[in-house]
């Protein structure tokens, strides 16, 4: 037989929201594993001591993490799923019969707080990491994304118009007029006459100079951005660097996508929870000055070296063999004759030291050390110690096997930020808006690696004891070369 169902409203319900939500949820884990508390410590500057209460602090930041949690990226879409979704009801610590917060609540206090103290929630955060052991330092994994503006290429314009208006106020009422015809017909004779400001993409020549001429009227601190296969846009960079031992995200900085991604580094590893032992980043940071950071911090560079286009020479002998005199500053070559100072690169930081033409073709080892008519030519850092450190390093076995995690420890982040918890691109405009989205969706997933965390320990404490005896084990039975002594 089959049934019908009738729905008929009841006057009275037995009913629990506390009942509804089932233990194995996801947000009763967050809530026994994350203490909120401190939140309202936080955020207690920005309040009087007078007037009407505010809608509790700790409340707010529950509604942004629920909307990092879930990749719901719109603040209107979030309001309306709090007020219907009962696990989130309950984690906000609402009853049916209760006013969830509006969307403008949350904009407001994302203006009030600013980003320092969406900084310090990440320090909270990351300290809750650090407490339950899933920082190890042994080794950082350093790394950048792209993260598409919430701006259109069409609202570039050059830099002096934001300066200067190119019109008066009169001008443009009457050119509002003149430009918005009622008939079809006259718009197309104002487009043929090139009263239609037509706007362009950068061609690829002027890749370099776009940042500095042009600029967007939506978003003015995001940068126009290229790379091969990809169309031009507008863009931010979020740095990352990431731990090795439970893949915990121990530092982020946003920057307009036209920095570079060396210059961000010496930040990240600076304000490291645990200074790490050992770094790995793609080539884009293999610098000499990056070596020289993390030379003079004694920490090992597992970063390949890169390709700087500098002074370029054919020939046997490896700048090895030249013997640097730092009293004289010359270079001595492997036939005893003196190399002396020709050049400086003062955007790459070397000198170029050349062999005397005549005394070249003379020297019987020509043959194996200069080619070409001209003499033999090297060059030399001012920090030649931390790059001779870093190259030896990467012939290792130990920078090799780092270099094939890299994929592994920091690209899986970005891929799990951007797919979800919604990073592919920004929710707001601005630099600090932008790093408060970063600074949140690297707190979520760091809880994520506090859950695991948690959940394993309490389901199997005997795997987890095992597993950390075996992580102390392989550190005593496979022991780190100390840099101290590889320098010596």
């Amino acid at each position: 037989m089959m049934g019908t169902k009738v729905y008929q409203e009841k006057m009275f319900y037995n009913f629990s929201l506390s009942e509804r939500v089932p233990e194995d949820h996801f947000l009763r884990k967050v809530a026994k594993v994350v203490d909120l508390r401190f939140v309202r410590k936080l955020v207690k500057p920005y309040y009087s001591y007078t007037g009407q209460p505010s809608v509790d602090p700790m409340v707010l930041f529950k509604m942004m993490l629920i909307g990092y949690f879930y990749g719901i990226t719109s603040e209107r879409r979030l309001a309306e799923e709090t007020s219907l979704n009962m696990a989130f009801m309950w984690y906000l610590g609402y009853d049916l019969d209760e006013s969830t917060p509006n969307h403008s609540v949350i904009s407001k206090a994302r203006a009030r707080y600013g980003r320092e103290v969406f900084e310090q929630f990440f320090q909270k955060v990351l300290g809750l990491c650090v407490g339950a052991g899933l920082v190890g330092g042994e080794k950082v994994f350093v790394d950048s994304t792209i993260v598409k503006a919430n701006a259109s290429l069409k609202s570039i314009v050059p830099r002096h118009d934001l300066v200067e208006p190119k019109f008066s106020p009169k001008e443009y009422v009457n050119r509002v007029f003149s430009e918005n015809p009622v008939e079809e017909s006259s718009l197309e004779d104002s487009r043929s006459r090139g009263d239609e400001k037509k706007i362009e993409e950068p061609k690829s020549r002027q890749r370099g100079r776009a940042n500095k001429n042009l600029v967007s009227t939506t978003d003015p601190d995001a940068s126009v951005y290229q790379r091969p296969g990809v169309p031009y846009q507008l863009a931010y960079k979020e740095h990352m660097a990431v731990d090795s031992k439970a893949r915990v995200i121990t530092a982020v900085k946003v920057t307009p996508a036209a920095v570079t991604d060396d210059r961000v580094l010496p930040d990240l590893i600076d304000v490291q929870p645990t200074k790490p032992k050992e770094v790995c980043a793609d080539k884009i940071y293999g610098s000499v000055d990056i070596y020289a950071h993390l030379f003079d911090r004694e920490i090992l560079p597992s970063i390949p070296r890169r390709s700087t286009g500098g002074w370029r020479y054919t020939g046997g002998f490896p700048t090895d063999n030249f013997v640097y005199d730092k009293k004289q500053d010359v270079c001595i070559c492997p036939a005893n004759q003196i190399l002396k100072r020709k050049g400086r690169s003062y955007r790459w930081h070397w000198t170029v030291y050349k062999a005397e033409k005549r005394k070249c073709k003379a020297c019987k080892l020509r043959s194996q050390c200069a080619g070409g008519e001209a003499g033999r030519s090297v060059i030399r850092y001012d920090r030649q110690d931390a790059l001779d450190f870093a190259l030896a390093h990467l012939k290792t076995q130990r920078a090799k096997a780092t270099i094939k995690q890299r994929k592994t420890y920091a690209e899986t982040i970005f891929a799990e930020a951007k797919n979800s918890h919604g990073l592919r691109r920004a929710i707001c405009r601005g630099l600090d808006k932008v790093t408060i989205q970063a600074l949140l969706t690297c707190a979520v997933q760091n809880i994520k690696r506090l859950i695991k965390h948690y959940h394993t320990s309490i389901a199997n404490p005997i795997y987890a004891t095992l597993k950390q005896f075996h992580f102390r084990a392989k550190i005593l039975l496979v022991p780190v070369t100390k840099v101290q002594n590889s320098m010596s």
